[in-house]
């Protein structure tokens, strides 16, 4: 007989917008990080936090009203 072992790893998403200077700039644990591409962000996030799935959110305009609409509010990123 064969064991099947699965194991789920809880989802989290990952808000990320792309920046003027090229880069991709990402809410990792309530800090803003930058990345050079969406790869990297991935390989930052499978090593620094390897018990998560991570889904990534692109921030859009669209994004920010509906957080808004929530609610919630950011303070300065600066």
């Amino acid at each position: 007989m064969t064991v099947f072992s699965a194991v789920v790893k809880p989802e989290r998403n990952v808000y990320w917008q792309h920046e003027p200077t090229g880069e991709v700039s990402a809410c990792v644990a309530g800090q803003v990080e930058f990345f050079r591409d969406l790869p990297q962000l991935g390989r930052y996030l499978s090593h620094t936090y390897p018990d998560f799935d991570f889904v990534p959110v692109e921030v859009t305009e669209a994004t920010w009203r509906g957080f808004y609409d929530q609610g919630v509010f950011f303070d300065d990123w600066s």
